[in-house]
This record gives structure tokens, sequence and C-alpha cells, in this order.
């Protein structure tokens, strides 16, 4: 299936390497496993040839025809709504299981005009690609789904629908596209990728301003994300702490020893669904790329630049390794934001102030910038 999508609707196998974006330069996903094991894919796709968000905002305020062609190319990929003169489809069982699980039309067949929207509906509904609440849109407030009312429920939903009606595409002062959006529950899809893979899907357009910086950061995560409850880290906390002792005065070497525990116990402790194991034998990778990365060992790095800061490392410390970023002329943004979230959660374990973060961070970026 992910064969199928990076060769055929990405491009990388067609002839003239045009998909359903245009042409891909690079992409990176992320496979993960939901609470209920069933596993789905997070994927940042770079466009050839595509201009930095700063460009894009410079060249819809001051080139008409630009921003015209602009947002007639993103009306053309994503949609927010039901397709045109189609009517909601059965819910039964039956109905369903078709929907998701028959054969998409031929594109070349004579009626795949008129059949395409109605089973492309038919795939819509019963994916539940319009947002409707549940418990999950709740599981960080304090109060239940069963105790708000749907003004209080529209008003807490954490996915944050629905969303405003966009009438036609603009850009506004901050430099953010918002989509046309007709309907204000729908999540944005790709037309031709829900209808053949038959599953909900939700995707974005990164552009500039605080939500592109938002998302840039949401990706940044989950790049590096662990799928670790916290009923798995509160048994291997307690098992940690019982392996270590009971101490009044917990030395560093007891200190590491005890985070060290953790992390192992975590790993451990963590569950696996049928369907992660079922990758897993079948030899299915656990991220897809066409780019090519080294690793980069944040605590021999750090310890390199700021020894003063990082002394634990000091006596293991040696020159950085290389870490090979994909370059291209907004690289430096990007780069700032992944190294800013991954490094808060070592700077929360130190204790360490904002001007010392601002110290490490800007020689730790013009080091790998040179490398």
């Amino acid at each position: 299936m992910l064969d199928e999508f990076i060769d055929n609707f990405l491009g990388t196998k067609r002839s003239g390497k045009r998909g359903v974006f245009g042409r891909i330069k690079h992409y990176y996903g992320v496979v993960e496993a939901q609470a209920r094991g069933s596993l789905h894919i997070h994927i940042l796709i770079w466009l050839e040839g595509a201009l930095s968000p700063l460009h894009i905002v410079e060249r819809c305020q001051n080139e008409p025809d630009f921003r015209a062609r602009m947002f007639n190319w993103l009306e053309s990929v994503f949609a927010n709504d039901f397709p045109k003169d189609t009517n909601p489809t059965s819910t039964d069982h039956a109905s369903l299981k078709r929907n998701i699980m028959g054969k998409p039309p031929h594109p070349l067949s004579d009626d795949f005009d008129t059949v395409w929207p109605h089973y492309l509906r038919g795939v819509l509904d019963a994916s539940s690609q319009q947002h409707q609440h549940n418990d999950t849109c709740f599981k960080k407030s304090s109060i239940e789904k069963a105790r708000l009312t749907n003004e209080e429920q529209d008003l807490l939903c954490r996915f944050l629908y629905p969303q405003p009606i966009v009438e036609s595409t603009f850009m506004d002062d901050d430099g953010k596209i918002h989509l046309k959006r007709p309907n204000a529950r729908m999540v944005t899809y790709v037309p031709s990728i829900s209808g053949r893979f038959q599953c909900n899907t939700d995707g974005k357009f990164v552009g500039s301003g605080a939500f592109g910086m938002a998302l840039s950061i949401y990706m940044a995560g989950y790049t590096a994300k662990n799928s670790l409850d916290s009923a798995i880290m509160a048994s291997a906390l307690l098992a940690a702490t019982k392996a270590v002792g009971d101490t009044s005065s917990a030395s560093d070497e007891q200190c590491r020893l005890f985070l060290l525990k953790t992390i192992n116990q975590a790993n451990i402790r963590r569950e696996l669904s049928a369907q992660q194991v079922a990758a897993s034998l079948l030899g299915k990778p656990n991220h897809y790329t066409n780019a090519v990365f080294r690793h980069c060992y944040w605590s021999k790095l750090l310890s390199w630049i700021s020894p003063e800061v990082f002394p634990t490392y000091k006596k293991n410390a040696f020159p950085a390794i290389k870490y090979v970023f994909i370059y291209n002329e907004h690289v430096y943004a990007h780069l700032v934001i992944a190294i800013f979230a991954s490094i808060v959660p070592i700077a929360l374990t130190y204790k360490l102030t904002l001007q010392t973060l601002n110290r490490i961070i800007r020689p730790t970026i013009w080091t790998i910038l040179r490398i």
C-alpha cells in the first residue's frame, strides 16, 4: 500500500516523476501505531523547485497572477467538502464494508466521471472523513464528553472542529493561506488518495507564519515520537526505583543509573500490537524516505560545544558527528526548529536558563551548518 502511494501517487517510479502534488524532491514518513494497534503514517513531502514560505508570501502579496495560480493549485489538490451533487450513503454494515473494501472505478471507464463522485462520497462517509466529536477530542480536558453540551463540545474540541467557513481561498496579513472550506467539519483530504486507499486521511500545506512554525514543531516531534503510555512509564519507574534502591542522598551516578534503568524498563514493558509485530516480521520499515541521513548523538555534541554546562559527558567528549540535512534555501528555519524541539527536554533535565540555552543553540546551529 505504501509502496504504491510512494511509487505512483508521489510519482517516484512514474515517467516524468510527476505525482498528485507535482514532482517530489524528498519525502520522509514515520509509521506509528494508534492506541488500538492500527498503523498509520505521518509523511512530510518536499516539492521540486518549491519556493520558501517567505517567498510564497512575498509573491502572493505582490503578484496577482502568481497568487491566483497558487490558490488554484491548492484547491486542485486539497478538498474541504463532499463531492458536489452527492448524497449521504447508507450506514449499515454491508454498505460501509463495500465502500472501504470495494474496487474503485477504473479511470478509463466510460462512466468514470459519473461514478467517481458517488464512490468517493461512500469512502468519505465510511472512513469518517467528516469530523464527529468523540472521547478522544476531550481526553486532555477535565470534563467528559457526556457532560458537555453540543456548543461546549465545539468550543473544547482539541482538534479545533468545527473550523470557520471560508468562501474562497485567501491569504491573511500574517501570511497564512486559508483554503476554501464550505464544510466546517470536513478534515482536509486529497480526493485521489482517499478514493484509492479507502481510508481516513488528513492533508495540510505547510506555509509560513505561526501556523507553519507550529506544524514544523509538530512534525519534528513526530519523527522522534515513541509510543509509551502512562501505565508503561509508571511501571518502569517503579521497577527502576526498586533496582536502584531507596536513598536519601542520590549521587550523580545513582541518578544516571536510575534514568538508564527507567528507559530500559520502559522498552521492556512496551506493548506491541499484532499489526506492529506482523509488520516487523514482514520486514516493513518504521520510516520511509528517499533522503540520506546520519545519526547525531546529542549528548556528545553538546559536551563538545559546551563542556562546562554538560560536565557528565566531558570525559567521553569528542568532535561532533556529522549530520546530513536536506538542504534547500529555507533549511535554516527548519533546522532551528528541529534543534530547539530536541534540546528542550535536555534543558529541562539540566534546569538550564534561557540565556544558557541561547548560548548553546547558536554555536550548535553554526557548527552543523558548516560541517
